[in-house]
């Protein structure tokens, strides 16, 4: 147990790598000038905060090393071997050399307080980091939390459980080089000083905000919330529920040498700022999400999916953007300033209640032409799952045209969905199909995008589609749909803020919405909609008498 102060020195663990060494820390404060002030060079270690202590540990900005050229220790409380913090007290760590907390193997949290200020990344755990529980205020010169293993499939991972997180990162808010994977907690992340930091980027023809350059933001308090303290039992080897399975798929070169990607210090890397960023998967459970990053909000250089949470994304570039699928089953996602709202290669939409605000396109079913610039990732790396395609492997490697058809796909099974785009609103260089949910666009105002923007077809099947946009670009949904639909343009411009509605010979509204821009392009589609049957098509005080004859009718008025 130790408490009290400790000027210019180090607690230093050196024990064989299978024993357990327990630190009780009872209001301690510990500081080195020239070295870690917590110093594990080998064996296990667990530290528990005594309840209701105030606990500091702060190291200088500048190291001496005993060897030229090594690089141990490289943070305030640095670990050879695995870490476990525990217990109901408050940890305060300064990281003024390097990082806040670094582990080379296993790096657990179960419960506490910690409130990291770092010259580099906050929190770094080689092998994983596990966070069961505690209240995280992170502020950091790179990343705020991050897992840098990229040699073992196995590892590289970061699980939270539950907990409450403030993280302001230069870099990444939280970083996992394999599995990125969320079961709950509450999390504020503000990534590269926020969107309104981003790039300036014009979307369509009058942009958003008006024609305005995409840019300007919000900004959030930075500080913590109190943790409830459960948990594990103190040194518990267990993962978080919902544990970690090996990720399937292309396992990630990120353009570092061996060796280096823990101590995530070269100046000669591009400094990525996103929010949660994994490079093979992300899992999103439940939570409760506040993002506003400079760079993309959520991004996996594989697959991202999203079951549920409250998620809010104020974002640079991309809302969620994945290399290969992007799978939406649930939860709420609030995309209020984005780029482009979602990206992948197949993005597939199950359930949820989306709302987008985009500056180009709302929905981007594409290869990314630069895809895994940033990671190197390489097919036939360790890890490349068994059933991958080859056929699939070979296209994406192509070089391409924007409007080509890339084999992409945009599919809607489900959910409540509405994109407010300067672009295109919903974009496929591929296929779209849409079989359920309720799906409303606003298009673009201009003439250089179109509402619905495919290379290969655009199929409904089922479900409510409202689009809305300019008449230069537009496409209809393709004749090879199911179910009926209606598609309008009008002679004169339809201001923002009319009324729109489609109504069948007795008066009952089928479909409504009132346009956020000008617009002269409707369509509606709806399994209420049948073909032979009358229908009236109202803009403001306007009606239309429109009879469909075919699956796909169109009309001018």
């Amino acid at each position: 147990m130790f408490s009290g102060t400790l000027a210019d020195g180090q607690i230093i663990v050196d024990a064989d790598k299978e024993e357990t060494v327990r630190l009780v820390f009872q209001g301690v404060e510990i500081t080195c000038s020239d070295s870690a002030p917590v110093y594990s060079k080998g064996g296990n270690v667990v530290i528990t905060l005594a309840e209701g202590t105030e606990n500091t540990v702060e190291d200088g900005s500048a190291y001496t090393f005993d060897e030229e050229g090594e690089d141990e220790p490289g943070a305030a409380i640095f670990a050879r071997d695995d870490l476990t913090f525990n217990g109901n007290g408050r940890l305060k760590v300064i990281g003024n050399y390097n990082h806040g907390i670094q582990c080379k193997d296993d790096l657990k949290f179960v419960a506490g307080t910690y409130i990291i200020s770092s010259a580099n990344d906050g929190i770094v755990g080689k092998d994983s980091v596990s966070i069961r529980n505690g209240d995280f205020t992170i502020e950091s010169g790179d990343d705020g939390i991050k897992a840098t293993n990229m040699e073992d499939s196995d590892k590289g991972y970061v699980l939270i459980e539950n907990g409450t997180f403030q993280i302001n990162a230069a870099g990444d808010g939280i970083q996992a080089e394999t599995l990125l994977r969320v079961n709950n907690g509450v999390f504020e992340v503000t990534t590269g000083g926020g969107s309104q930091n981003a790039e300036t980027f014009y979307g369509g023809q009058e942009g958003m905000n008006g024609g305005m350059p995409f840019g300007g933001g919000r900004e959030k308090p930075f500080g913590g919330k109190s943790g409830d303290g459960r948990g594990m039992q103190e040194g518990s080897q267990e993962k978080p529920e919902g544990g970690m399975e090996p990720p399937e798929g292309e396992f990630p070169g990120n353009g570092k040498e061996n060796g280096t990607a823990d101590n995530s210090d070269s100046t000669e890397e591009s400094v990525s700022t996103k929010g949660f960023k994994s490079y093979v998967e992300l899992v999103i459970l439940n939570g409760e999400f506040d993002i506003d990053s400079q760079d993309d909000g959520i991004h996996s250089d594989q697959n991202v999916t999203v079951q549920g949470g409250k998620i809010t994304i104020f974002t640079g570039d991309d809302g969620i953007h994945a290399d290969k699928t992007l799978t939406v089953d649930g939860g709420s996602l609030d995309i209020l300033k984005s780029y482009e709202g979602l990206e992948g290669f197949d993005i597939v939409i199950n359930d949820g209640d989306i709302n987008i605000i985009s500056s180009d396109d709302g929905i981007n079913a594409a290869l990314d032409d630069g895809s895994s610039q940033e990671s190197g990732a390489q097919i036939g790396q360790k890890g490349v799952s068994s059933d991958a395609s080859d056929t699939r492997d070979s296209r994406m490697e192509k070089p391409f045209m924007a409007d080509e058809d890339q084999g992409a796909s945009l599919t809607v099974n489900g959910g409540t969905i509405c994109v407010n785009a300067d672009g295109d609103g919903l974009d496929a260089n591929g296929d779209i199909s849409i079989s359920g949910g309720t799906v409303t666009v606003h298009g673009p105002a201009g003439g250089g995008n179109g509402t619905l923007d495919y290379a290969a077809s655009c199929k409904i099947t089922g479900g409510e589609f409202i689009g809305i946009g300019s008449i230069g670009m537009a496409q209809a949904p393709s004749d090879d749909s199911t179910q009926a639909s209606i598609v309008l343009r009008t002679e004169e411009t339809v201001e923002a803020g009319t009324a729109i509605s489609l109504k069948d010979k007795d008066g009952n509204v089928l479909a409504e919405t009132v346009t956020m821009k000008k617009a002269q392009w409707f369509a509606l589609s709806s399994p209420k909609i049948k073909e032979g049957e009358t229908y009236l098509f109202c803009v403001g005080t306007v009606e239309k008498e429109v009879i469909p004859t075919q699956t796909v009718t169109q009309f001018t008025f």
